[in-house]
C-alpha cells in the first residue's frame, strides 16, 4: 500500500525544550554527524523536513549495522543520541523502510494529525523584553500567557500541510493569530512551499548575518531541492548539495509598504567534516512608487540593477554571505577538551563596492557589484564543543559576531533590514557586536541545565537613526524536564543589565524574565 512521507519542517522553534532557540531535532542532528556516522550532511539550511531528518538518522543506522569490523563500537556514547532521534522520527523511519525498535507505524496514503503536540506558554517581565532568535516572540511588562498547538496533514509523498495558530494573552490585550502555516508541494524531488514560516541560513546557533529565526515568520512562495542531490558526473567530489529561492512580502506599516524580500541559496558538502553555503537576499519593490512586475527577475537576479536617480522604484538593497562548518570527530586523542569539534563561521558584506570603479584595476561591474566593501562587512565565527572533557552529558559553545557601523540598514529603504519589530538577520542590528556562550548539561535523559552568558552592543537598523546604541550584558539559566512520556516542561530566567534601553538615552536598568513552556505530546 501507498504510504504518506511527512514532509512538513522540523520547527525553527522550542517545542517541549531541550534546546532552546529551535526544536532539540536540530542539536541532535549536529552530534550525531558531527561524530561522523552520517557520512555528507547538509545541516545549515534550515528548517529540514521531517522526511530529510529521518534520511539522515537512517544513514546513521546503516552505517551502524554495516560496521562489521566494529569500529564505532567506541561511540556507544551517542546511542542516547539515536535513540531520541529514532523515537522523535519513527513513523518516518518506518515510511522509509527503516525497522527500528521503537515500533513506528508507517501512515497510509493520507495521514492527519490534527494535534501533535500542545503547548502552554507563561512568562513575568519586569520591562518588555524581546527575546533573540524565537520567532518575534516579545513579552510585555507584567504577566503574559498564551496557548498554542501544531496541526500536520500529508497526501502521498507530494503534499504536506502545516498549521500552529496561537493565543496570546497580557495586562494590555488578547490575542488570537496564526504564528506559521503552510501548504508544500513537492515533485521530482522539486519542493514548492506557501504560507508563513521562518528560515535560518549558516551555522550560527546564537548568530547568523543573513536569515535567522529572530524575526516573525514570513510570508513567502519558496522553491527548492526538497532533500540534497548530487549532480551528474562532478556529485561525487562535490558532494550532496541543495538550492532554494523564496519570495516573502513584508509589513505595511514600514518606510515602503509591503516591501518584497527575496532570497537564494547553495549549499554543498564536499567532505564528510565540511559544509559550505553561499546566500544572497534582497530587498526590492513596495509602495511609493512601485516597480513593474515584469522587471522583478532582473531586480532578483542581477546585482547591477537599478538607477534610482532615473528611475526611484527601481531601488535594491542586497546582502550577501559565505558560510563553512569544519566538524572534526575524536578530537580527543589530540588532547583536545572535547570528543568532537565544530569550527563555524559566516562571512557577510552588505550592498556593494559601489565607489569601485575602472581605476580600481579590475572590470567596472565586477568591482561594482561582487567584490565586497570593507566598511560593509561583518561576520560570525563559532567554536562548539561537544562531549566536554569527555563527559558525553556536557556540551559547550562559544560565539562571536560583529556588524559594520552600515550593515543592515540603507538610504531607499529607511527602516533597515527589519520586519515586525526585530532585526531580519542577527539581533544585533547596525554597528552591533555579540559574545555569547553557552554550557549545556544533560544530566539524565529526562532533565537539561542550560547556562547562557552574553554582552551585545546593540544597533537601531533605522538609517541615519540619531539615538544611543543599547548595550546589554547579562546571561540566564534554563531547565528542561520530561515527565509522563508525554509531557515537557522547559523553565528560563533571563537577567540583563541594560543601557539606552530599546534606544533611549538614559534608560537603563535591570531587567528580568521568568518563563515557562509545558509541552503536552499526542504522538
Amino acid at each position: 500500500m501507498a504510504t504518506a512521507a511527512d514532509r512538513t519542517n522540523v520547527p525553527l522553534k522550542n517545542w517541549g525544550g531541550f534546546s532552546e532557540f529551535r526544536d532539540a531535532v536540530y542539536d541532535d542532528l549536529e552530534r550525531l554527524v558531527t561524530a561522523g556516522l552520517a557520512d555528507r550532511v547538509l545541516l545549515n539550511t534550515r528548517p529540514l523536513s521531517r522526511v530529510e531528518a529521518a534520511r539522515i538518522v537512517a544513514r546513521a543506522i546503516e552505517k551502524i549495522r554495516n560496521d562489521d569490523a566494529g569500529g564505532l563500537n567506541a561511540r556507544r556514547d551517542l546511542e542516547p543520541v539515536l535513540d531520541r532521534l529514532m523515537e522523535e522520527l519513527k513513523v518516518e523511519l518506518t515510511s522509509l523502510g527503516v525497522r527500528t525498535s521503537e515500533g513506528g507505524t508507517a501512515p497510509g496514503f493520507f495521514a492527519f494529525t490534527p494535534i501533535d503536540r500542545a503547548q502552554a506558554f507563561g512568562a513575568y517581565a519586569n520591562h518588555q523584553f524581546s527575546l533573540v532568535n524565537s520567532q518575534g516572540r516579545t513579552f510585555k511588562r507584567g504577566v503574559n500567557g498564551g496557548l498554542t498547538f501544531e496541526s500536520r496533514a500529508q497526501l502521498g509523498d507530494f503534499l504536506s500541510l502545516y498549521l500552529q495558530p496561537e493565543l496570546l494573552e497580557n495586562e494590555d490585550y488578547g490575542a488570537a493569530r496564526l504564528a506559521t502555516g503552510y501548504a508544500k508541494l513537492t515533485l521530482f524531488n522539486v519542493e514548492l512551499l506557501v504560507g508563513r514560516d521562518s528560515l535560518a541560513w549558516g551555522p550560527g546557533y546564537h548568530n547568523g548575518l543573513l536569515l535567522t529565526n529572530n524575526a516573525a515568520p514570513l510570508d513567502q512562495i519558496r522553491i527548492g531541492a526538497a532533500e540534497p542531490f548530487l549532480l551528474p558526473w562532478v556529485g561525487q567530489w562535490v558532494g550532496p548539495m541543495k538550492v532554494l529561492m523564496f519570495l516573502a512580502q513584508l509589513e505595511e506599516r514600514r518606510d515602503h509598504a509591503y516591501t518584497k524580500l527575496t532570497g537564494m541559496r547553495l549549499t554543498f558538502a564536499p567532505a564528510t567534516f565540511l559544509e559550505l553555503g553561499a546566500s544572497r537576499t534582497v530587498l526590492f519593490d513596495g509602495l511609493g512608487p512601485n516597480l513593474p512586475l515584469k522587471k522583478y527577475p532582473e531586480a532578483i537576479l542581477n546585482p547591477g540593477f537599478g538607477d534610482v536617480r532615473t528611475h526611484p522604484e527601481e531601488r535594491t538593497d542586497s546582502l550577501t554571505g559565505l558560510d563553512a562548518d569544519i566538524r572534526l570527530r575524536n578530537v580527543d586523542r589530540y588532547f583536545f577538551p572535547s570528543r568532537d569539534l565544530r569550527l563555524y563561521g559566516e562571512f557577510y558584506w552588505d550592498d556593494t563596492c559601489g565607489e569601485c570603479g575602472p581605476s580600481s584595476g579590475v572590470g567596472h561591474w565586477f568591482a561594482s557589484n561582487l567584490l565586497p566593501k570593507g566598511s560593509t562587512t561583518g561576520g560570525v565565527g563559532g567554536v562548539h564543543l561537544l562531549e566536554l572533557f569527555g563527559q558525553d552529558w556536557l556540551d559547550a559553545r562559544f560565539e562571536y559576531a560583529r556588524t559594520s557601523p552600515i550593515s543592515l540598514n540603507h538610504d531607499q529603504f529607511t527602516s533597515g533590514y527589519w520586519t515586525r519589530g526585530h532585526v531580519i538577520s542577527d539581533f544585533i542590528g547596525t554597528h552591533g557586536r555579540d559574545y555569547f556562550a553557552r554550557l549545556a548539561a544533560r544530566f539524565t535523559p529526562n532533565l537539561m541545565v542550560g547556562l547562557d552568558v552574553d554582552r551585545a552592543v546593540v544597533g537601531s537598523t533605522v538609517e541615519g537613526f540619531p539615538g544611543p546604541q543599547e548595550k546589554r550584558l547579562g546571561g540566564g539559566m534554563d531547565v528542561s524536564y520530561r515527565f509522563w512520556g508525554r509531557y515537557a516542561l522547559f523553565a528560563q530566567y533571563l537577567i540583563s543589565d541594560v543601557k539606552n534601553r530599546q534606544f533611549r538615552p538614559g534608560d537603563d536598568g535591570i531587567d528580568h524574565l521568568v518563563r515557562f513552556e509545558l509541552t503536552r505530546s499526542f504522538r
